[in-house]
């Protein structure tokens, strides 16, 4: 009965999505088209005219004792990562949850291959319940390079507040120490599973990152940062960004961000050209904050004079953020994973 119910719901659930995006051009987004086709995927699973049979069998060969010994490695890990300052309080919630449910297919990975067809619907439920959640799909966790983005991106987004002025006497030991704290961030966190391309732009950006911290940290830079601070031409800085064009006004708008952002540091670092030699230990922090977030943006290094550079290129991690659309609606009493809470 309870399963007929959720079949029910499902198919009443799926025309309203689709009677709802009636007109809309989906064709456009490709993680609207993921959220419908796992949509429909559940719709076809749960109302497969055997699956009662085959949910018997998965039953009957579901390891529990595997299934809490997996869900406790998964809370253990995102504690630490949590502690490490990896996750905040709902990307742990949701990870908690997703990888969780993932811990139910390793639990029923030992069941014969007629029972395939459980397996399949669970996991197309799990993928629905997730999108529903607003959390990302278990095999989208897996890689977990958001994270390690995430990290740098943290430190390099404070400090741009304040960009090309540079924190100086206490306030540059702060940036010496939040700077050294990234690796405390990203080291339980695991790109195995991340796909070749996106480990490169990982690794550009961690090596890079690594780099800059020995600018970040010299013990001339409190010093030099007043020097900078006073010596910056502000009026020159301000003409030459504002002749930067928009990059919306090109055909291609991220390659024209990329060139924006090797402007703008242009403009930076001409604007205290005539600064004395005790700046140019601040200068080169300056370069090296920016060069990081180059490498965040998935930007080539510019080669600029006294500078080195990099034409290497990776295409960017993607950073997925679900919407539950209608699907946040469904109705449904969780049969599959009624045993897995």
């Amino acid at each position: 009965y309870m399963l007929k119910t959720d079949c029910d719901n499902l198919k009443n659930v799926t025309q309203q999505v689709e009677t709802f995006l009636e007109g809309c051009s989906v064709a456009k987004s490709e993680l609207l088209k993921e959220m419908i086709t796992g949509l429909q995927l559940t719709k076809e699973s749960l109302c497969g005219s055997e699956l009662q049979e085959d949910l018997n069998l998965w039953r009957d060969c579901f390891n529990p004792s595997v299934f809490a010994g997996c869900k406790k490695n998964v809370e253990e890990r995102l504690d630490k990562l949590k502690q490490d300052g990896a996750l905040g309080d709902y990307e742990k919630w949701c990870r908690n949850k997703s990888l969780s449910y993932q811990c139910a297919l390793k639990a029923g990975a030992g069941c014969p291959t007629i029972a395939d067809r459980a397996r399949k619907a669970v996991e197309n439920y799990i993928n629905t319940l997730m999108d529903v959640n607003r959390c990302l799909r278990p095999t989208v966790y897996a890689c977990e390079g958001k994270l390690v983005h995430d990290c740098h991106w943290k430190f390099v987004y404070e400090i741009d507040l304040t960009l090309p002025l540079l924190q100086s006497g206490e306030g540059a030991l702060a940036t010496c120490k939040a700077a050294k704290s990234v690796s405390t961030c990203t080291r339980n966190v695991q790109i195995e599973q991340c796909s070749e391309e996106e480990k490169t732009y990982l690794r550009t950006v961690e090596d890079g990152f690594r780099r800059s911290v020995d600018s970040l940290c010299d013990e001339k830079l409190p010093t030099s940062a007043e020097v900078w601070n006073k010596c910056l031409n502000q009026e020159a800085l301000k003409n030459c960004t504002w002749k930067i064009p928009d990059p919306r006004d090109f055909d291609d708008p991220y390659l024209q961000f990329c060139r924006v952002k090797e402007e703008r540091l242009k403009c930076e670092l001409a604007a205290g050209s005539n600064c004395s030699a005790s700046a140019d230990v601040a200068k080169k922090a300056l370069y090296a904050i920016r060069m990081t977030e180059i490498d965040i943006y998935n930007c080539s290094r510019p080669k600029l004079d006294g500078y080195g550079g990099s034409g290497f290129r990776t295409t960017p991690a993607i950073l997925l953020t679900l919407s539950a659309l209608c699907v946040a609606l469904l109705p449904t009493r969780q049969t599959l994973l009624l045993d897995f809470n």
